[in-house]
């Protein structure tokens, strides 16, 4: 007896690439977004790819942070989520989606650094900020794979 796996319209699991910011200059100690909401419905996973300029590895990073919201124009926007867990005495407090670069430094001669965050979507849209921790300005790149 073999088994087939199951037909339907994501399975295999739907994914798609969503460049967000490509090789966009930050400015230095400067967090910014770029708008608009992107429209991430039907996907159950964003995987986020964080990649910047760094030329030593002891330079602040670039930081990256999250909004989930229910519209394009970011209606609902949050950017701090709580998950309640039952052995955790209340009241909980919420926690900001934010991730840090630290440490991601890949070396010389490439003088980048990259990071992945991957998080379950919370809102049928998304718009992400990046901060630069930095004194210099930053050339930052943030593209996401999402999956069903």
């Amino acid at each position: 007896m073999s088994t087939v796996p199951t037909q339907g319209p994501c399975n295999p699991a739907c994914t798609k690439i969503v460049k967000l910011l490509t090789d966009h200059e930050v400015p230095p100690n400067v967090g910014i977004s770029m708008p608009p909401y992107t429209n991430i419905d039907r996907y159950r996973y964003i995987n986020i790819f964080v990649r910047f300029s760094q030329a030593a590895a002891d330079e602040p990073p670039v930081d990256l942070g999250v909004i989930f919201a229910f519209d394009a124009n970011g209606t609902m926007g949050a950017r701090r989520y709580v998950n309640l867990e039952q052995n955790v005495s209340s009241p909980q407090s919420t926690n900001f989606i934010e991730v840090s670069g630290r440490g991601s430094w890949h070396g010389s001669p490439h003088n980048i650094s990259s990071y992945l965050a991957r998080f379950p979507v919370m809102g049928p849209f998304v718009e992400v900020f990046v901060y630069n921790r930095a004194a210099m300005a930053r050339k930052v790149s943030v593209w996401a794979y999402l999956v069903s």
